[in-house]
């Protein structure tokens, strides 16, 4: 009940609980509240953390990070799972999930793809979108990066 009322974070948020009992650290999106848990998701997984161990953790609110969104149009012949491949191999910062590769539209030879991700940290998006560009770039000639 104290949990409930003292309210140190709502559902949807991004926190991380720092205590003893749960073997130092862990940290997800509170996906419920409930009188005996609280349940915390991280990715597919979900974890079951009784309310007695919350209330006596540190709670660390967390930053939720802005996900990249980017839209390019590829040339014929080159299809958008060829450009999942081309991300999935580029791609080395972390992501809370792989990035998406969605069907925008298709205008005479041209398809217009969209690929959306979100970094695992705040701070990490600038490195993401910068791959994101640069794997790109080898799909459609343009925007390339000087390399530093």
């Amino acid at each position: 009940m104290v949990l409930l009322s003292a309210r140190p974070f709502r559902v949807g948020e991004r926190v991380r609980l720092q205590a003893g009992p749960l073997a130092g650290r862990t940290e997800g999106v509170v996906s419920s509240l409930g009188l005996l848990y609280t349940t915390l998701a991280r990715g597919e997984d979900r974890i079951m953390i009784p309310n007695s161990v919350v209330l006596s953790a540190a709670i660390v609110p967390l930053l939720e990070p802005a996900p990249v969104d980017v839209k390019v149009r590829i040339g014929a012949g080159i299809r958008p799972s060829h450009v999942q491949a081309i991300l999935d191999q580029s791609v080395g910062a972390p992501t809370r999930s792989a990035p998406r590769v969605l069907l925008e539209e298709i205008d005479g030879e041209n398809i217009v793809v969209r690929v959306q991700a979100t970094p695992e940290r705040a701070g990490d998006g600038a490195r993401l979108a910068d791959e994101i560009i640069a794997a790109l770039a080898s799909v459609t000639g343009e925007h390339s990066l000087p390399h530093e």
